[in-house]
Parts: C-alpha cells; sequence; structure tokens
C-alpha cells in the first residue's frame, strides 16, 4: 500500500459535493481522490474541476478496472449500494457507503458476507455519531457520572422546502417517502443507548397539502433492551433542529447537535434558588460550547461529522482494526427502520 490510500467516489450529487468531497480534500495529506464516477457525466466533470480529481467516468466497473484504488466511497441512492459495495471489495477496496447502507435487510447481508470474503472493511456514514456533544453523552454515560440510564427523546425538524415541498425530490421515490431518509438517523442515535431494539410503534399525520407527501408529522417510540427513546420527526416548517435528550437516574443531558451545544441539567429540589442556581449553571455551560466551538473554529478543528467519519475509517485501514462503523451496526439500523416503516404502513391502513 502507499503512502497515500488511493480512492474513488461513486455518485456526484449534492451529498457527495457538499460533504464527501471536502472532507477528502481537508484528509488530502492521507489519501488521494484520483477519481469520480457518475451516469451524468456533466455532473461527474463538473465535481471533477471542482475538487481537482484527475479521472471521471461514468461507469463504475471501468473506473474500478482502469484506477488502482484502496478504497471506494458510495454516494449514489440507496436502492444501489449493495451491488455497487460488493463489486468494489471484488476489486480489492475497502468501503465507505452513505446511509442507510441498503434498503433491506437481504442487501445488507451480502455486504456483510462479501467483506467476509474478501477481507474489505466496510464503513457506513451515521454521521451525527460524531457530533462531539453526543460523543461526549456517550462517554458521560459509560462511565455512570448522571446514574443510570432511564430514556432519551429525540427531536429533528427538517424545513419543509429541504424535501417535502419538492415534488421531484429523490426522497419520494423511496419506501416511506422522508422517513425512510430520516428515520436511519433516529435509529442509530438511540442504539447505543437503549440496546437492540425489539419494538416499535409509530404515529402519523398529514398536515400539509403536497399530494406527494404522505405525512409530515411523525411520533416514533423505539423500545429496546435497555429502556426507550421517543422521536419525533417534523417536515412542517421551516426550521432546522437536532435535539437529543438523555434522561440518567440522577441528571439529564440536552445535547444541540447542529448548535454544538453539551449541557448537563439537574433539578432535584424545585425551590426558587436551587432553580435560579440550575439555570445559572445551564447559561454558563451554553456559553462555554459556544467560546470552545469558536477556539475550535479559530483553530481550524471544527470540522464537519462527514470529515470525522472519513479521518476515522482511514485510521481503522491503517491499523487494521475496526471500522467506526461496521456494516454489522449499518444492518442493525436498516432492520429496525423497516421496522419502523412496516408499523407506518400498517397505522395508515387502519381505520378511524
Amino acid at each position: 500500500m502507499s503512502t497515500k490510500l488511493r480512492a474513488g467516489i461513486v455518485g456526484a450529487g449534492l451529498i457527495a459535493v457538499k460533504k464527501h468531497m471536502p472532507a477528502f480534500r481537508k484528509q488530502r495529506g492521507r489519501v488521494f481522490l484520483a477519481a469520480v464516477c457518475d451516469l451524468n457525466e456533466e455532473a461527474a466533470r463538473e465535481a471533477a474541476s471542482t475538487f481537482r480529481i484527475p479521472g471521471v467516468y461514468t461507469d463504475l466497473f471501468e473506473m474500478l478496472a482502469q484506477e488502482d484504488l484502496d478504497l471506494l466511497d458510495i454516494c449514489t441512492p440507496p436502492s444501489t449500494h449493495a451491488r455497487l459495495a460488493v463489486e468494489a471489495m471484488k476489486h480489492g477496496c475497502h468501503v465507505l457507503i452513505e446511509k442507510p447502507m441498503a434498503l433491506s435487510v437481504a442487501d445488507c447481508d451480502r455486504i456483510v458476507s462479501a467483506s467476509k470474503e474478501f477481507g474489505a472493511k466496510v464503513c457506513v456514514v451515521h454521521s451525527d455519531l460524531f457530533y462531539w456533544p453526543f460523543m461526549k453523552a456517550r462517554e458521560v454515560m459509560e462511565q455512570g457520572r448522571l446514574g443510570s440510564f432511564r430514556g432519551m427523546r429525540i427531536f429533528l425538524s427538517t424545513p419543509t422546502d429541504y424535501m417535502t415541498s419538492d415534488g421531484d425530490h429523490w426522497v419520494h421515490k423511496l419506501p416511506g417517502d422522508v422517513i425512510a431518509e430520516t428515520g436511519p438517523h433516529v435509529v442509530y442515535l438511540s442504539l447505543p443507548f437503549i440496546g437492540p431494539i425489539r419494538e416499535v410503534t409509530v404515529n402519523a399525520m398529514k398536515l400539509m397539502s403536497y399530494p406527494w407527501s404522505p405525512f409530515e408529522d411523525y411520533r416514533i417510540d423505539l423500545i429496546g433492551d435497555r429502556g426507550m427513546s421517543s422521536v419525533t420527526l417534523s417536515y412542517a416548517t421551516n426550521q432546522w433542529m437536532a435535539r437529543v435528550d438523555i434522561l440518567g437516574s440522577e441528571g439529564t443531558l440536552i445535547l444541540d447537535l447542529e448548535g454544538l451545544t453539551f449541557v448537563k441539567y439537574r433539578r432535584h429540589d424545585l425551590t426558587s434558588l436551587p432553580v435560579a442556581l440550575s439555570l445559572l449553571g445551564e447559561a454558563g455551560q451554553i456559553v462555554g460550547s459556544l467560546l470552545s466551538n469558536a477556539t475550535r473554529s479559530i483553530a481550524g478543528r471544527l470540522g464537519t461529522t462527514q470529515e470525522m467519519v472519513l479521518s476515522q475509517f482511514l485510521d481503522s485501514i491503517r491499523a487494521d482494526t475496526e471500522s467506526p462503523v461496521p456494516a454489522e451496526q449499518g444492518r442493525e439500523v436498516v432492520r429496525v427502520t423497516n421496522m419502523i416503516l412496516e408499523r407506518l404502513d400498517d397505522s395508515s391502513r387502519a381505520p378511524l
């Protein structure tokens, strides 16, 4: 293996151009993005020009045959992931795959089997796991610093004009519509805390008039071996929100993933002075998070979550250690996401 790993990327759409290619550029000291492939040659050439990628292809098989790649990054629609991943591993590539890893457990099993057969590492881009407040929350709870885990809540809001109001958006072709795109996020954020998920309940409501959108408001309960995660997903506002609350027996963690804030919340006494002191402490933690983020930004260390996923995956390839998000985790997220889609389908058929 050369000093730098050689990588290719298949798919030159929004997520590749806005997130993945900039992440490769940040890691250019360790990996060389040698080629890009897309059925849309114009999109591939435009991306190649922007990011100075020398190889441009419209056929993955040709790219794999012509380029000596160590790593393939898959940013195509999820229905294509299994076929492309298996082919890449046959050609000796490790594989980075956008979420969801696939649309079916059977396709996930194909990827897992190929990984074992060809000795290739797989990393699924469960990017929200790499927000620093979430990583810190895992550390705090694993060390028992807020007592025992007692439950969690996730609130995600995606602006209507991002996907919902666009009838031509690719997400409307997925089973379950927008929930198939966002659902994996809430599953993989819940799994580290509640353990294997055994049961799912879903309620959904239609609030808007778009005929291609079945629902715009969802309530989901994920029931695991170690607790429950209650989820709200909204697509009916003009706001972004990604908040996670984690309840411990001795306190609560309040995480704003997009704002990069981490607050320990304790209210053991509801009289005036303890509440006031609690509020001051919480405000101080928010200010501290903002100052810390500003310092990281000035120092150039406030990277995207995609950068962190890629960096850790490169580390695992070099050191021959476990992938930061191995294929088995990707499979579990797809299994539970499909449970959500099944419950959603059942509830939509139920008589009023």
